[in-house]
């Protein structure tokens, strides 16, 4: 990035955070609704990719693309101005009691936890509201290209929402010492996995799937809690988080406890994120190529 496109970057940044809550909301939406048209070709993949994975049409498919995009966008500018709400952060994100002791059960048993999390609504201001709580999170995460951006993003996520961030391609001992420590993890388990994963049905079609979730599960019996979360459709600004479901808990399909067959374990985490996809496609990142590795231009 040249120094006159990080100054503009900086400007921006600074510009909206001056500027009113609801009018960067609506920015973000405008701005979604742009870049909808500027990646017209990805557009277009992703209606594709929408139609063969949930079985709609293509006019529906548009529709569902269309209102990702400008979650996306709106997603975007909350981050950005997250530094300016954060202390009030409860205001705008729901964490109903029940599913904050569920959590606080959970890491109780004393091998910490995993939030198996996915691409959908906001998912960072859903960790700045746990956090909030005081309940320390650790994300893994895959560095940006851009360095400069990587910066704004990470400052963000470290001071402000106050995550720790673990480089997914190093990282390894610290998410050891987390689960060793009996603190929680999270990991987003909508990525292609590409060479290194093994191939499993997401939303009805072969994925290249992170083992990753199963292989911490048969080291530290950490539970594996399904984190869902999404955006209001009556109020955009607002948010809502609901824990309440322990993955590990329960067996396979079948009758094997999790973790014992790796294959349907891994099976066991995709229908889980499919669930969410499929209350709220609308509220996906369908940008995320998940079936790139597999399916290359088919989709």
């Amino acid at each position: 990035m040249k120094n006159a496109d990080i100054t503009f970057l900086n400007l921006f940044v600074k510009f909206l955070r001056v500027m009113p809550h609801g009018f960067s909301l609506a920015f973000g939406k405008f701005a979604g609704k742009i870049l909808r048209f500027i990646l017209w070709k990805k557009t277009d993949r992703c209606e594709s990719r929408c139609v063969m994975s949930l079985g709609v049409g293509v006019t529906v498919a548009r529709d569902i693309v269309r209102k990702s995009f400008i979650n996306l966008g709106m997603s975007a500018a909350e981050f950005i101005c997250l530094p300016e709400i954060i202390s009030e952060i409860d205001r705008f994100v729901s964490f109903p009691e029940d599913s904050i002791n569920f959590l606080r059960s959970a890491l109780s048993r004393g091998n910490g936890a995993i939030l198996m999390t996915q691409h959908m609504a906001n998912w960072e201001y859903a960790a700045a509201r746990v956090v909030h709580e005081g309940i320390p999170l650790h994300a893994i995460y895959t560095p940006q290209r851009d360095k400069n951006a990587e910066s704004i993003i990470m400052n963000i996520r470290e001071n402000v929402s106050c995550m720790s961030m673990i480089d997914s391609n190093t990282g390894l001992r610290e998410i050891f010492k987390v689960l060793k420590a009996g603190e929680t993890l999270v990991v987003m388990q909508d990525l292609d996995a590409r060479k290194d994963g093994i191939i499993s049905e997401f939303l009805g079609l072969p994925a290249s799937t992170h083992d990753g979730i199963v292989k911490l599960y048969r080291k530290f019996h950490c539970p594996v809690i399904p984190a869902q979360y999404f955006r209001d459709n009556k109020d955009p600004s607002k948010h809502h988080i609901i824990l309440n479901e322990i993955l590990s808990d329960k067996n396979d399909i079948n009758g094997l406890p999790f973790g014992e067959d790796i294959k349907e374990s891994i099976r066991m985490c995709n229908m889980a994120v499919e669930k969410r996809v499929k209350e709220r496609p609308e509220q996906w990142l369908w940008l995320l190529d998940r079936w790139e590795y597999t399916l290359g231009k088919k989709i």
